[in-house]
């Protein structure tokens, strides 16, 4: 049943910080709430039940920081999302407990994902969607290692945040990326993008053995694309496994489909192990898809993200805190204006 209320907590309590039990569920979906209001656009975390299903399968692993009386007063986590491969695991869903956010709760919870945590799960990679409307969760990302490779510009609506009154606008995400089992591999790269390629693979460490995306499409291929839409934050995410002749066609269902549901951001995340990317990168990019960043390990080979949005991006008040972030985010500006239909 999900959550409808919230459940008052006391400050001033000691707190420890721990792994996920199944009494603990209870408290996250109150900490969403608590947090977010109604509003969270993922039903999971207001609904206990589901907290510990998903914990119990593996495709969450919940840290909290629990009081003496069971309390839950803060969270983060890595999980499953997006990503095709599924051991390429997010790490994120930080939330304190405003009467908390004085303490090193969110700090701590940090640690032991790093310390304890991952070394347990032992993914091949880890990769953060750290909101650009402040700078923490960039901080806290930067500390355990992870790399800026990607901008999701205009990701999230700002009622999401309308609580905690921390965004005038919709608020775009920087994806920080760390690598803890490589595989080296070829990847193709659209010729629009070698140059944003290579400097954003510059202080990864990674072995890629980069190859100009020259082929055409055959004939015979047929595109393998999944797509999720998320009406609440009116976004449409497309992974484009492979693009086939039918390329064309099944981008132009998408922004039918997109169109008729009212979203406002389309994402397509494109699988650069294919060695005819490049022509289904130039179609996006005639449609007024933008480059916005690299995403290692994406679909097990490395993904390339373009985005079309409804409307000018919100680029005031994007707060960056590493000199590399601020670079991606000059590269994504320049290609949202080269690609965008003259009036």
């Amino acid at each position: 049943m999900r959550i409808a209320r919230e459940i008052p907590v006391d400050s001033g309590q000691r707190f420890q910080i721990d792994r996920f039990r199944p009494e603990d569920a209870l408290g996250i979906a109150n900490l969403y709430y608590a947090v977010y209001g109604p509003d969270y656009p993922f039903d999971t975390y207001y609904i206990p039940e589901r907290i510990r299903e998903e914990n119990q399968s593996g495709n969450i692993h919940s840290v909290v920081a629990r009081t003496p009386k069971g309390d839950i007063i803060a969270h983060g986590a890595l999980y499953r999302s997006s990503p095709p491969y599924g051991n390429l695991f997010e790490v994120g869903q930080y939330l304190v407990l405003k009467s908390y956010r004085d303490t090193f709760a969110a700090y701590k919870i940090n640690q032991y994902i790093a310390e304890t945590l991952i070394p347990h799960v032992r993914p091949d990679g880890i990769f953060g969607e750290a909101v650009c409307s402040h700078l923490a969760t960039q901080k806290a990302s930067a500390f355990m290692g992870m790399k800026g490779v990607a901008l999701e510009v205009d990701l999230m609506p700002y009622e999401v945040y309308e609580k905690e009154k921390i965004a005038p606008g919709r608020v775009s995400c920087l994806i920080q990326f760390r690598s803890f089992g490589d595989r080296p591999h070829e990847v193709f790269v659209p010729s629009a993008y070698r140059e944003q390629i290579a400097y954003i693979l510059s202080d990864l460490d990674l072995s890629r053995e980069i190859t100009p995306s020259t082929a055409a499409i055959p004939r015979d291929c047929k595109s393998e694309t999944t797509v999720k839409f998320f009406p609440y934050a009116g976004v449409a995410r497309a992974n484009v496994q492979g693009a086939g002749a039918d390329f064309t066609q099944a981008v132009a269902k998408l922004e039918q489909e997109a169109q008729a549901q009212e979203l406002v951001v389309l994402q397509c995340f494109l699988n650069l192990g294919s060695p005819w990317i490049g022509p289904a990168v130039e179609h996006l990019r005639q449609r007024g898809y933008f480059f916005c960043g690299y995403l290692p390990r994406w679909f097990d080979t490395d993904g390339l993200l373009m985005q079309r949005l409804q409307g000018a991006p919100h680029w005031d008040g994007l707060q960056l805190f590493e000199e590399k972030a601020g670079r991606i985010l000059e590269m994504v500006q320049a290609d949202w204006r080269e690609t965008q239909p003259r009036p």
